[in-house]
């Protein structure tokens, strides 16, 4: 096959042997640029977006780790009363009319507050959950002016 090309090619004049010398640089040429460097620069392209989103998704996961650590190591939570006495207490000191409040099965509590502001609500259940009294769950509507209403499921953290 290469005999017969080397042949071809020598029974050529100057002028296409140029002619065919140039073509075959362009063919190659777009054939590794399309081919190998385009490919591979995208490949890279991808690849760091990918990383950066991996690592980002990182930080965000070993500070969300870094934040249950306190929660993890702590005790269970010393109540002054039953789970019932010291979510009415302490809905009660930031101000927080319950509307709803009913026992629940496995130990826990589900209240309802009709009337709450967002920063107050959720500053208070993140001090509440500090202290080891967790939501199990939560729900919130918006009342359009600016507050929520709420159901939350309290459990105490297990030892």
């Amino acid at each position: 096959m290469i005999a017969r090309l080397t042949i071809w090619f020598a029974g050529l004049s100057g002028r296409e042997r140029a002619g065919v010398l140039a073509a075959a640089v362009l063919a190659i040429a777009t054939i590794g640029w399309f081919g190998v460097v385009r490919p591979v620069s995208e490949g890279l392209a991808a690849a760091k977006t990918r990383h950066a989103s991996a690592v980002i998704r990182l930080a965000t996961t070993e500070g969300q780790i870094a934040a249950m650590q306190p929660l993890m190591k702590a005790g269970e939570p010393a109540l002054t009363g039953t789970l019932e006495e010291t979510v009415r207490a302490r809905a009660a000191s930031v101000g927080f009319a319950l509307t709803t409040v009913s026992p629940q099965t496995n130990n826990a509590l589900l209240i309802g507050i009709a009337s709450a502001r967002p920063t107050a609500l959720f500053g208070w259940i993140a001090d509440m959950e500090r202290d080891g009294i967790l939501v199990d769950t939560l729900s919130t509507t918006d009342n359009g002016d600016q507050t929520l209403s709420v159901q939350i499921t309290w459990k105490v953290r297990a030892p």
